[in-house]
């Protein structure tokens, strides 16, 4: 069942950027975009994912391993935590408290992302109103 879906977003993903690129009224700058900003988003998203990582310098992880002092940030033990989608770093607290990671580079996957999947978007919708124009 994954792999029918994998296929059927990839046929999607190819029929939406041929239609992207035969779009007539969308100027080649919105065309490149899409080109600069899946990279660009891709990499942002690695940024965010290995935000809570503290392998390379454990003495100053994000996320510290022993207890800080009481109403500094949090109390107890406390754990880096990544989610994938949507790409989210936090450090947690056993009392609860969150601190976000990375909000920045999260605002930036969400702008990445806005500009692939829109232009993407109006390319599926030019494939499938005028299939005819993909066969140039």
């Amino acid at each position: 069942m994954t792999l029918l879906a994998v296929f059927v977003v990839l046929v999607v993903a190819r029929v939406s950027l041929r239609g992207l690129l035969v779009h007539p009224l969308l100027p080649w700058w919105v065309r490149t975009a899409v080109f600069w900003a899946l990279p660009l988003g891709a990499l942002t998203w690695c940024v965010i994912m290995t935000a809570d990582d503290a392998f390379l310098f454990p003495e100053t992880a994000p996320c510290p391993r022993e207890p800080m002092r009481e109403g500094v940030l949090g109390g107890g033990e406390v754990s880096g935590i990544s989610t994938p989608f949507p790409p989210r770093a936090y450090c947690q607290w056993e009392d609860g408290t969150v601190y976000d990671l990375a909000p920045g580079a999260t605002f930036l996957f969400w702008v990445f992302f806005a500009l692939t999947v829109v232009p993407l978007a109006a390319g599926l919708r030019h494939a499938l109103r005028d299939p005819r124009s993909l066969l140039r």
